[in-house]
C-alpha cells in the first residue's frame, strides 16, 4: 500500500505529519522488505525513496514549526512570512530578499514609497539577521533538548 503512494507528495507529508514517523521506524520498514522480499522491483525502489522522501518533508514541517511563535519583527510585512534574508530598503522599512526581489520582478517601485528602486539599492539588515540567527539556534537547541 504504501508503495503505491510512496512518489505522492502529499502522501509524503500525511505520513511526516501522522505522528508516527521516526527515522528508525522506516529504515527498518525497507530493510524489512528488502530482506523478505516482500517487494520487487519498481514497488521496491518506490517504498525505499518513500523514507528519503518523508524525512525531507518531516524536517521540512518540523522547521517550519520553529517560525509559529516568531517575533513580529522578524516576519515579512509584506507576505507575513519569516525573514530568513532581511534587507533594508530605502524606505527604511525591512523584508526578505526574496519578497522584495520577486516584486521587482513586476514592479520597479519600493512597495512602501513607491518610488524607483532596484536591487543595488537595498543592503542587509545584519543586526536583524544576527538576532533572527540567535532566536533560531536557541529554537532548535531547546527543540533537542526536549
Amino acid at each position: 500500500m504504501f508503495s503505491s503512494f510512496a512518489s505522492a507528495n502529499e502522501f509524503q507529508l500525511e505520513c511526516a505529519k501522522s505522528g508516527y514517523y521516526t527515522p528508525d521506524l522506516m529504515t527498518k520498514a525497507v530493510k524489512t522488505c528488502k530482506k523478505l522480499n516482500l517487494l520487487v522491483g519498481e514497488s521496491m525502489e518506490l517504498f525505499a525513496l518513500l523514507e528519503t522522501k518523508v524525512a525531507e518533508a518531516f524536517k521540512l514541517m518540523d522547521e517550519n514549526n520553529l517560525y509559529e511563535d516568531a517575533p513580529d519583527e522578524f516576519m515579512d510585512p509584506l507576505l507575513s512570512e519569516f525573514m530568513t534574508d532581511p534587507v533594508l530598503l530605502p524606505s527604511g522599512h525591512i523584508v526578505d530578499r526574496t519578497t522584495i526581489t520577486q516584486h521587482l520582478l513586476n514592479d520597479s517601485k519600493d512597495p512602501f514609497s513607491m518610488k524607483p528602486l532596484s536591487l543595488d539599492q537595498i543592503v542587509p539588515a545584519v543586526e536583524l539577521k544576527e538576532k533572527i540567527d540567535a532566536w533560531l539556534k536557541e529554537k532548535r537547541e531547546s527543540k533537542i533538548q526536549s
